[in-house]
C-alpha cells in the first residue's frame, strides 16, 4: 500500500465521520501502521466498527489492500490507538 493512499483514506474517513471520530496517522512502517482515533464515538457501543471503517476507506482506494486490525488500546477516555497490519508493504513515496 502506498503511504499516499493511506493518507487519502484517513482524509476520507475524517470527512465523513468527524467530529464523532477523527483519525490521525501516528506511524507507518513496511508491515503496517498505527492510527489514533479520537472523539465521542469512544463513548458508544460498536467501537470496533469505527476502527474497521478505515479499512473500508483503504479498500475503496486500493481494492487489493488487505489491511486488518492487529490490536487496539485505549490511550485516554476519548482516544484509541489501533495498529493495522498489511499483506502488501506500505510504500513510502
Amino acid at each position: 500500500m502506498n503511504i499516499e493512499t493511506l493518507r487519502e483514506a484517513i482524509k476520507r474517513y475524517n470527512r465523513y465521520r468527524s467530529p464523532e471520530a477523527t483519525a490521525r496517522l501516528l506511524e507507518a512502517g513496511e508491515e503496517g501502521f498505527a492510527v489514533e482515533f479520537s472523539g465521542s464515538f469512544c463513548l458508544s457501543c460498536g467501537v470496533y466498527d469505527w476502527l474497521e471503517d478505515l479499512i473500508y476507506e483503504i479498500r475503496e482506494l486500493d481494492p487489493e489492500s488487505c489491511a486488518e486490525i492487529s490490536s487496539w488500546r485505549w490511550v485516554s477516555d476519548d482516544a484509541i490507538v489501533a495498529e493495522f497490519r498489511c499483506s502488501k508493504r506500505v510504500e513510502k513515496t
